[in-house]
């Protein structure tokens, strides 16, 4: 089957990539790698905070 890609909606271009790379996708590693990426942004908040609070931000 072929589809011109620009004619599809974002929508179902979506459903159809995903379904087709699903029975790829290693669910445990996924979720760890979510995981870490969440822990990653947090540890980065954090120090944002805490280079505000000491006064390091932007220059003016």
């Amino acid at each position: 089957m072929q589809w011109e890609v620009e004619a599809l909606e974002l929508a179902e271009l979506r459903r159809l990539v995903l379904a087709a790379v699903a029975p790829y996708v290693d669910r445990d590693v996924l979720a760890r790698q979510i995981a870490r990426e969440e822990e990653q942004r947090r540890a980065l908040a954090a120090f944002l905070d805490g280079w505000d609070a000491a006064g390091g931000g932007a220059p003016s």
